[in-house]
């Protein structure tokens, strides 16, 4: 997905005690729009995104561990909107 994200800024984060186990966190931010994605250790996946433009929320999904086909595919709708 890191393509995709060519005109964003990055930010990589790592949270040792979160909610659900440790957490690896993706911040992304652009003038458009900003989001982050949150992959937990215990398996639970997290995506939001806003658009500042539309000053609106587009995305914002929390998914269980035994969720597969959906963190699929809300991983490739978040790909489509940026």
């Amino acid at each position: 997905m890191a393509p995709t994200l060519k005109d964003y800024e990055i930010e990589y984060r790592y949270y040792k005690d979160g909610d659900f186990g440790s957490l690896n966190q993706v911040i992304f931010n652009s003038p458009r729009q900003g989001g982050g994605v949150d992959f937990w250790s215990l398996g639970w996946l997290g995506i939001d995104l806003y658009s500042y433009e539309q000053e609106k929320t587009l995305l914002n999904i929390l998914l269980e561990p035994d969720h597969q086909k959906e963190k699929d595919e809300a991983l490739k709708r978040l790909q489509e909107l940026l």
